[in-house]
């Protein structure tokens, strides 16, 4: 390897399941010479968006990354990994949720549409992920931080393709979208890792633990996946039997053993650690500035660990 390089380039819109073509950024390796298909890391953006705010109100985002995501696919693309960074915010005009909301289209203006749409994203990325002839795509992980932990969560879901079908039954008129389903052929990827994500999934995935409920409407990833959580974040809710309900730790449980397969779910919740705890470190939402440093340290390590366990060298 002699370098890193960064391209912007265009998910198109025929791989889309809403026809929206989704801006990207490519963060590869350079080689001095042929190295053939390599794994690929997909890395997701959580509600404060890709991109950095940009310089007018006409021009929303910036060219530049913020620096967590421009660390992490540094940090990747230097163990050898092609990573590609989808921008679902600036695809619909905007780019941070929080301080750019009346830039939302109508169409993605609550929690569940954002949820929905970014299915179809993630969806249309993995398979230009696939068209690059310098991924191998048998070998791609998934890495998504908050809202993109939750996508991350939903990327790996088993029954994902059902999960859309039967939103699209049960609750398609409360979204103003077109809810399709996915087509197929959908790659899969070989591991999750997801920072602080949300596990309610906003509707999109029911969260009843009833062993009456239908166990295809229950929640199991289909490769190891990893959510590393704070304690003092709410998000934890439904992630964790030890600090919330943990529907979705319950879930995956019962569908393992009704299916007779092995549970993937795995959680690390850290003490005294709050939202956000890679990016903003001591400053996290929540947890105390030493518990948040060691979760960002500890975090790291079982994250790096388990790419490289799931996709190699």
């Amino acid at each position: 390897m002699v370098g890193v390089e960064t391209l912007n380039v265009t998910i198109p819109k025929s791989l889309h399941g809403q026809a929206l073509d989704i801006p990207a950024k490519l963060v590869r390796p350079k080689w001095s010479k042929a190295v053939g298909k390599r794994p690929a890391m997909m890395v997701l953006h959580g509600s404060g968006g890709l991109l950095k705010d940009g310089p007018t109100k006409a021009a929303p985002c910036s060219d530049q990354m913020e620096s967590q995501f421009a660390t992490w696919s540094d940090r990747l693309a230097k163990m050898g990994y092609t990573v590609l960074l989808p921008s679902s915010y600036s695809a619909r005009g905007f780019c941070d949720k929080h301080s750019q909301a009346d830039k939302m289209p109508k169409t993605f203006d609550t929690n569940t549409e954002q949820i929905i749409g970014r299915i179809y994203d993630l969806d249309a990325a993995s398979r230009y992920l696939c068209t690059r002839p310098e991924v191998d795509c048998e070998s791609m992980g998934l890495l998504g931080f908050s809202q993109g932990g939750t996508m991350t969560m939903l990327g790996v879901h088993w029954q994902l393709e059902h999960a859309i079908e039967y939103f699209r039954q049960t609750k398609g008129g409360t979204v103003d979208v077109q809810v399709p389903d996915l087509k197929p052929g959908r790659p899969e990827f070989q591991v999750g890792i997801a920072y602080y994500p949300g596990c309610g999934f906003d509707g999109a995935v029911p969260l009843s633990t009833s062993t009456k409920a239908a166990v295809e409407n229950k929640y199991l990833p289909t490769a190891p996946l990893f959510v590393l959580h704070g304690s003092d974040d709410s998000l934890v809710e439904h992630c964790s039997t030890e600090y919330g309900t943990g529907s979705r730790e319950i879930q995956a449980g019962q569908v393992a053993t009704k299916t007779s397969v092995a549970n993937l779910y795995d959680i690390t919740v850290y003490p005294n650690a709050g939202h956000s705890f890679d990016s903003a470190g001591a400053k996290a939402d929540g947890g105390t500035p030493e518990g948040n440093v060691a979760a960002k340290e500890a975090a790291l390590k079982i994250a790096l660990a388990q790419i490289v366990l799931a996709l190699g060298e």
